[in-house]
């Protein structure tokens, strides 16, 4: 009896009732791909005091996608360097004709590509974390602990290519990967308990039911005052065994 898996993806969006408010549209974007040449999602949260950050958020996630295709015949370590950087210039060229400082956006990313590797990068605030085979958790997030709260890195047309931060998970070592924006993370006192809570309660439904659940959650969110965008997306390894 062998085993083998592939990987599957769910994952939901709500506005914040700050924005329901205001009238203004949700800022938060994602979405999953899954091709021939790669599987991954995307998150991306637009700058709130920015005027089109929803467009900026949306272009964010398209450019991580369009890069990883653009790569994906030949993953070299130097492809794999240069691929922030790859990606802001693909997201600055999706903008046009809008003025990049306009439309910034955090971005946080996972995909494979077929070299048993996935890789995991994040550029702003938010939560990308790793749940290995082992229940043992790797996470990235923006240190928010010296004192500049208020000041969130973001894609724009000044950025320092080393304000990335980047991870890499075996593929064959990992349960799922989950990325969500800080309207999540930022509520969150125990990060690791609760990506693998949600890991559990999710990895053994249909892609629908769970991103059904998903959206139920954050609807239901239990910080009531918390005015933000709201956004979990999940890659989810499926097992298969062949008799």
């Amino acid at each position: 009896m062998n085993s083998s898996f592939s990987w599957n993806s769910f994952g939901a969006s709500v506005i914040g009732p700050g924005h329901i408010l205001t009238a203004t549209p949700n800022q938060d974007s994602w979405l999953a791909f899954h091709q021939g040449w790669g599987d991954g999602i995307v998150v991306a949260d637009g700058i709130g005091s920015k005027s089109h950050a929803d467009f900026g958020s949306s272009a964010a996630c398209q450019a991580v996608k369009m890069t990883v295709r653009n790569f994906a015949d030949s993953f070299s370590r130097e492809q794999i360097l240069n691929f922030p950087s790859a990606v802001l210039s693909c997201w600055t060229e999706l903008v046009v004709p809008l003025d990049p400082r306009d439309c910034s956006s955090t971005c946080l990313y996972a995909f494979r590509s077929g070299d048993d590797l996935l890789r995991i990068g994040m550029i702003g605030d938010g939560c990308a974390a790793a749940v290995k085979i082992d229940g043992r958790v790797s996470v990235l997030s923006e240190n928010k602990d010296d004192g500049f709260t208020n000041i969130t890195i973001a894609l724009n047309s000044n950025l320092n290519e080393k304000s990335w931060k980047t991870l890499d998970v075996r593929e064959s070592e990992c349960r799922a990967i989950v990325l969500c924006t800080d309207g999540v993370s930022d509520d969150l006192e125990n990060v690791e308990g609760f990506i693998l809570g949600f890991v559990e309660a999710h990895r053994n439904l249909a892609r629908l039911s769970a991103s059904r659940r998903t959206r139920e959650m954050l609807e239901n969110w239990p910080a009531p005052k918390h005015s933000d965008d709201k956004t979990i997306v999940c890659l989810m390894r499926v097992d298969e065994v062949d008799e």
